[in-house]
């Protein structure tokens, strides 16, 4: 009798265990199951679901929806969710594209936002004419530069219409940009930056003055004796600027009126 009742106990707890084990089992199939749905829903939104049916084109005034579709490699049937458009790439092949924002909404509309690089600057390069963006990212080849427009004059400096500015110097672009921060620092307004000889830097500003600064020593106390020497000059005069011998220690500089070329 008492063999029978060990034997019986043996069973229940064999049972037992089986069927936690089957219910451990059916936990770990249920849960490989719910990953596979998972990751075929994922696959699937990603290539057969969501496939666009409407793209829109907003914010550009140089290029075409059909020209903006083409560079950033996008078409109807496309899925939603995997459409990107990649504005540097499209910047190669579109110049003036300087950002594109991508907008989705379900079930297959998308929207691409551009928006235009500005023209700030005109580069002369082997006799060339490029205008460029701020971020000196070139966008067009002209034969003469714009009016009004800030011209850069740079040793050997190369433009390519699609690509951003190269400097056989790597001071040159360092250069510009102090002048550029030190013009912006003293409210001047520049009309050509001259560095070809960094031993005779010049710059035109305000549309009436040339001013010579020699070498970039002291170059922002140039700056600021160039801005105290303005408030003081008549503002119908034009003429030449000379801070080439300016220094912390020998504050003068001399003007010259006549036209400033």
């Amino acid at each position: 009798m008492k063999n029978e009742t060990v034997n019986d106990e043996f069973t229940r707890k064999r049972k037992a265990r089986q069927r936690k084990i089957r219910k451990r089992r059916i936990k770990i199939f249920i849960g490989f199951l719910v990953v596979a749905l998972l990751i075929t829903g994922a696959a699937l939104s990603l290539t057969v679901l969501f496939p666009i049916d409407s793209i829109t084109v907003t914010g550009s005034e140089k290029y075409t929806t059909e020209e903006i579709l083409s560079a950033a490699g996008i078409k109807k049937g496309d899925n939603l969710f995997t459409a990107k458009a990649d504005a540097d790439a499209m910047a190669k092949k579109l110049p003036y594209v300087q950002s594109v924002q991508t907008v989705r909404k379900l079930p297959g509309s998308l929207t691409l936002k551009v928006k235009d690089a500005a023209e700030y600057a005109c580069y002369n390069s082997d006799g060339k004419y490029f205008t460029v963006s701020r971020s000196l990212h070139v966008l067009n080849r002209c034969d003469e530069p714009p009016e009004n427009m800030l011209l850069i004059l740079a040793g050997n400096v190369s433009c390519k219409v699609g690509e951003d500015v190269q400097y056989g110097d790597n001071k040159a672009g360092g250069l510009i940009e102090q002048i550029e921060k030190s013009a912006e620092e003293y409210s001047l307004t520049l009309n050509r930056i001259d560095i070809t000889d960094e031993l005779a830097i010049s710059v035109k500003t305000e549309g009436r003055f040339v001013v010579n600064f020699g070498t970039s020593n002291g170059l922002d106390g140039k700056f600021a004796h160039l801005a105290s020497m303005i408030k003081n000059i008549d503002a119908q005069k034009t003429g030449t600027v000379n801070l080439s011998m300016w220094s912390s220690s020998n504050t003068e500089g001399t003007f010259v009126e006549g036209t400033a070329e």
